[in-house]
Formats: C-alpha cells, structure tokens, sequence
C-alpha cells in the first residue's frame, strides 16, 4: 500500500505582467491515488488569456471529477484523457466567438493523472512536466513552440531558446476551430520519484541545472514550489509563474 501522495503548489504573477494568465488544479481523493494536476497557461500578448486558461481548467476538472470517480483500465483512461483535452479545445474556441474581446484568445494545457505505478500525461502547449529520481532531472514533455522545433533541425541550441526573440511562439494551443490532438504520455514511477509541472515563467528564465539542484535540496512540495518560483523571480520574474510539485 502506497502512501499517501504529497503535493504543493504556487502560482506568482511576476513582475511585469499585470495580471496572471495561469490557472490550475489539483484534484485528489483523501490525499490518494488517483491523483490530478492541471495546468493552463493564457497565451500573453492575445486577448483574454486569463479567461482562456480558466475554462480550460474548469472544464477540465470537472471531467476528470466524474472519470477518476469511475473505475477503469489505464487504456480507457488514456483514450479519455485525449477526449478531454479535445473537448476542452472546443469549449476555449467557443468561447472565443462569445465576444469581439474574447477573439482570439487561447491557453496551453497539460495534465497529468498520478496512478500508484505510472503518471498519464495529456499535453498542448509549453507548459512542462518534470520526473526528478536518483539525482536526475527527466523533462518529460516536448514543448510545442517554434524554438523547439529549431531546436529539434538542429539550427538552434537549448541554450540559445533563453534569448530568442520567438521563443513564446506556440506552435499548438488550445482555442483554435481545427481538430487538436495532445501529446500523450505514460510514464513508469517508483517511491521516492518527484514529480513537478511548470508553466513557462519558470523554464523560460531558470536552466534545467538550477531546476533540478532545487528539487534535490527541498524537503516538502510546497517548500519546492516556492523555491521554484523564488527563482523565477530573482531571474526577473518577466512571465506569471506557476509550479505543481508532487514527492511520491
């Protein structure tokens, strides 16, 4: 029997932005397995980012409230994880067409569901997940964004996507009348794994190195994702930040 999963969050809106874009979850039963984050960040510099990110997640949520509570076999689980991120597109674009100040507007979206034995992850956008065991720092997700994809021909170096000019250009997001397809990932997990999802405030200004030196030294998740986002602010704090952190 597995103990009871430890989790944490913080959210900060940085020091630039005047308002924060990102919203998010967490949802568990008595502290247990199955366990859920979600995290959605409002696409800067488009309309209504906010309002964007918040559907997304409320929409979310309350599928995956009526899902967890149903038993089912992984299979099941991952087909409907997809169906939810699906879904949850059409329910941003939607609202989208609800006004001239909403038009346009979009979120990144990943979630991931914390069985005893492996984590499901769905994911749009460039929002990360992040597997910390035995002193080694796994980023999980590949980000949808332009950098990534001049990182992955070979024309850009990781390092060099810190000071891109482009580097927040999505290359998939929620919000947009095409059909959406999300990543979907299943990855085993043992006790003792750390477990964290971030929105771009945090890796687009803090290295991986500085990231997993972080995640090594704290003892709880909350403390870990305050630290995180402590960094992220001494790095200029120029996004909205958001940090879930789970110790299994």
């Amino acid at each position: 029997m597995r103990d009871p999963l430890i989790c944490g969050a913080m959210t900060h809106v940085g020091l630039v932005r005047p308002n924060n874009e990102d919203s998010f979850a967490i949802l568990s039963k008595d502290g247990g397995f199955p366990h859920a984050f979600i995290l959605a960040d409002g696409m800067g510099g488009h309309r209504r980012g906010d309002l964007a990110s918040r559907i997304a997640v409320d929409y979310v949520r309350e599928r995956l409230l009526q899902e967890l509570a149903d038993t089912k076999s992984i299979a099941d689980l991952t087909r409907q994880l997809a169906d939810i991120v699906e879904k949850a597109n059409v329910k941003v674009y939607l609202g989208s067409l609800t006004s001239e100040q909403n038009r346009g507007m979009g979120t990144t979206l990943t979630l991931a569901v914390l069985l005893p034995d492996q984590i499901l992850i769905a994911h749009v956008g460039d929002c990360r997940a992040w597997l910390y065991r035995d002193g080694e720092l796994r980023q999980l997700t590949v980000d949808h964004t332009l950098v990534q994809e001049l990182v992955n021909s070979g024309s850009l170096t990781t390092e060099e996507t810190y000071l891109h000019p482009r580097r927040n250009v999505l290359t998939r997001a929620l919000g947009v009348p095409e059909y959406l397809q999300p990543d979907i990932l299943a990855i085993p997990t043992q006790p003792g794994d750390r477990f964290l999802i971030s929105s771009d405030g945090l890796h687009g200004s803090v290295d991986a190195q500085a990231i997993r030196n972080t995640i090594k030294k704290e003892k709880t998740p909350d403390e870990l994702a305050d630290a995180l986002v402590d960094l992220a602010l001494e790095a200029g704090g120029e996004d909205n930040i958001t940090v879930l952190a789970a110790f299994l």
